[in-house]
């Protein structure tokens, strides 16, 4: 038994191994050996059957056909135990009472008892080839079937003279054994033999070295091997492997898996939208140089191998050739973040264009058209683009066309005259975004009689004086922005600029509480204007400004103690001459309600209210302590409406006093008094107790 579960688990592992399989039935009878050479030539064996192929093989049946089974395969083998290709035998299907496994050469007579075989139990007679002896008058045959024990007891004699001599074998049929399916006799008739001796009829006739036939209806029969019959052979499904190679714009190189077996050739065939070739291939070397192809063209390959004038399973393989080098790449148009780019298609078809900046990994496109528009470049960038042809699948593509170009520079920015004088305009830019390798500047003056060229030149730094011109001139300049090879420029910006007029003199004020009144000298030349601003000078915020032809003007209800920054600035159209400055207080007011709010032996808070003329403005106060005891005063700056004196002597009386300080002026005091609280003395304490 240990052998059988060896030989069913080999068998399991074989059939989840087995690769697909075809099967071919034959119609020329042939004897078992010549139907096996055939499937061994033709084919890759005769066909073995299992549950799984043996219903499938049987609706296909119309006669009996030989099938990879014999009762020795080679003279080392188990007889009934392996198939043709060496499989285990792991799965019968045997017609009833098949196969005859053996039969002596002689009818053997019974004696003293009759006996049968009960017609659901089998065994086997075995002849001994031994030399004649007597057989012991009583042999016990043991028969346990499915768990059901048959044991009887037979008396018999041989024939004492050259009768072989007969072995009767105990059989366990229990599970899967080498004959399942044997019961009883043929057509469920019961074999029987008496004392006078019974012979087979000419069906049961014992054969010697049985090859096996599947009858129509799928069931397996023992029959003489020299016997005609068809048979079925099976191969595996070829899958092999084909490849391409070498492939260029008009050729490639063919490589694929040999067949299995005696293969006499291969077909190949090779197709395209415009190509078509079919090619008997008999050499053994698995290789074909295919030529005259088409650049940028998909082909699909087929090779069959071919075996006893029999077409085997294609080995497929589809390639593109390589597509060729598109033609005529032009910069057709520049931008200052693209460039757009036109070609010719190559020769042979192409299904794809590449586009990639060198260098920049990430700035690449696909397109189907000849032409793209490159995005995403910096203004005055220097790139150099590469374009190939690629097929649809992307398996390979064409050697690449590149060209350089610039991008176009950016506009210069915030153009502006930036320091004017009566006689020069200075102008001053900013560098573009991107790359620039400098400027080319234009300066012309504007007259009544037209424009006068001034100056072109070129430039690498960001600002430019244009002298020597008279007061009031009108001063124009472009500015572009250049690449190094000049081959495009950036777009022009232009500004205009003027020479001052002269500024004023001898600026003064005439101050009061409130009022501050202007006077100045006007300039020689020429202006129109006066531009005369007032800024509080502490927190630096606008208060007015005002315009005037005049060479004075006034400022009425100004905050007391603040002080002011007047600004008069000559003007000519836009233009302004160099602003002349001064500041000064108004008159301050003395501050309000002075008070104590805080004191003890060392220290006393003062505080006050701002005057009514300086409300929501900052002016300085000065506090002030005198003391006639210890002779001393002291003085102290803050712009707060507070304040705490400190280290004071205790038990003095002190004189406070508060101005409002605007410059050199200081307004009236307020003043208050205040004695600090006394020390404690030995007799204080004493009293107070």
């Amino acid at each position: 038994m240990g052998r059988i579960q060896h030989l069913i688990l080999w068998a399991v592992l074989v059939v989840c191994c087995v690769a697909e399989r075809q099967y071919f039935f034959q119609s020329n009878s042939s004897t078992w050996e010549q139907a096996r050479l055939h499937c061994q030539v033709c084919y890759k064996e005769m066909v073995s059957l299992t549950p799984e192929n043996i219903q499938q093989l049987a609706q296909n049946l119309t006669s009996s056909y030989w099938i990879g089974l014999r009762k020795t395969m080679n003279n080392v083998s188990f007889p009934w135990s392996r198939w043709s290709n060496g499989n285990p035998l792991a799965f019968q299907n045997w017609y009833p009472g098949r196969p005859i496994l053996s039969k002596p050469k002689n009818p053997v007579n019974i004696f003293n008892n009759y006996y049968s075989i009960l017609p659901n139990y089998c065994g086997c007679c075995c002849t001994n080839n031994s030399n004649s002896t007597s057989v012991p008058p009583v042999t016990t045959v043991n028969s346990s079937y499915h768990g059901t024990d048959f044991t009887e007891k037979v008396n018999m004699t041989a024939s004492s003279t050259k009768t072989p001599a007969v072995t009767k074998m105990t059989s366990v049929m229990t599970g899967s054994t080498f004959f399942t399916g044997v019961t009883g006799g043929i057509n469920g008739t019961n074999m029987t033999s008496g004392n006078n001796g019974t012979n087979e009829t000419e069906t049961d006739v014992y054969i010697e070295e049985p090859c096996i036939a599947m009858l129509s209806f799928g069931l397996w029969f023992d029959k003489i091997c020299s016997e005609l019959l068809p048979y079925i052979c099976y191969e595996d499904r070829f899958y092999g492997n084909a490849t391409m190679s070498n492939k260029t714009l008009h050729s490639a190189t063919l490589s694929w898996t040999r067949g299995p077996g005696d293969i006499s050739g291969y077909r190949m065939e090779v197709k395209s939208t415009d190509y078509n070739l079919t090619l008997n291939h008999s050499s053994l070397n698995q290789t074909y140089d295919l030529s005259n192809l088409t650049a940028g063209t998909q082909y699909r390959v087929q090779v069959f191998p071919i075996k006893c004038g029999r077409d085997l399973n294609p080995q497929n393989v589809s390639f593109y050739t390589k597509p060729g080098v598109i033609q005529k790449l032009n910069v057709a148009n520049v931008s200052e973040t693209s460039i757009f780019l036109t070609w010719f298609a190559p020769e042979g078809n192409s299904d794809l264009y590449n586009i990639q900046v060198r260098g920049e990994p990430d700035l690449k496109m696909t397109t189907r058209i000849e032409s793209a528009l490159v995005k995403g470049l910096i203004p005055g960038g220097f790139y150099t683009f590469e374009v190939n042809a690629e097929v649809e699948d992307k398996s390979i593509e064409g050697d690449r066309m590149d060209i350089p170009s610039y991008t176009k520079p950016g506009m210069v920015s915030n153009l502006k005259p930036s320091a004017l004088t009566n006689d020069s305009v200075q102008f001053q830019w900013e560098q573009p975004t991107g790359n620039t390798s400098g400027y080319r500047a234009h300066a012309w003056r504007e007259g009544n009689n037209g424009t006068v060229d001034i100056f072109m030149l070129e430039l690498t730094y960001t600002n430019l004086t244009v002298g020597n011109q008279s007061p009031g001139d009108k001063i124009w300049l472009s500015v572009v922005a250049l690449v190094p090879d000049r081959s495009v420029e950036g777009e022009p910006s232009k500004v205009i600029g003027r020479t001052t007029p002269g500024e004023v003199t001898n600026l003064r004020l005439n101050i009061t509480e409130d009022i501050i009144i202007v006077y100045w000298t006007p300039p020689q030349g020429n202006y129109e204007t006066f531009s005369v601003q007032l800024k509080l000078n502490a927190s630096n915020k606008e208060v007015e400004t005002e315009n005037t032809t005049n060479s004075q003007l006034s400022f009425t209800n100004l905050k007391a103690g603040a002080e002011y920054l007047v600004t008069v600035t000559t003007l000519n159209g836009y233009l302004k001459s160099y602003p002349i400055s001064t500041a000064d207080f108004t008159l301050p007011l003395p501050p309000q309600s002075a008070q104590i709010d805080f004191f003890n032996k060392s220290h006393v808070t003062l505080s006050w209210k701002a005057p009514g003329a300086s409300q929501g403005v900052q002016i300085m106060y000065l506090v002030k302590y005198i003391t006639e005891f210890w002779n001393d005063t002291q003085t102290y700056e803050t712009h707060a409406t507070n304040y705490t004196f400190h280290e004071l002597h205790a038990g003095t009386n002190y004189t406070f006093e508060v101005r409002v300080k605007a410059g050199a002026q200081e307004s009236q005091p307020v003043q208050t008094s205040q004695t600090t609280s006394k020390l404690l003395t030995t007799s204080d304490i004493f009293t107070c107790c």
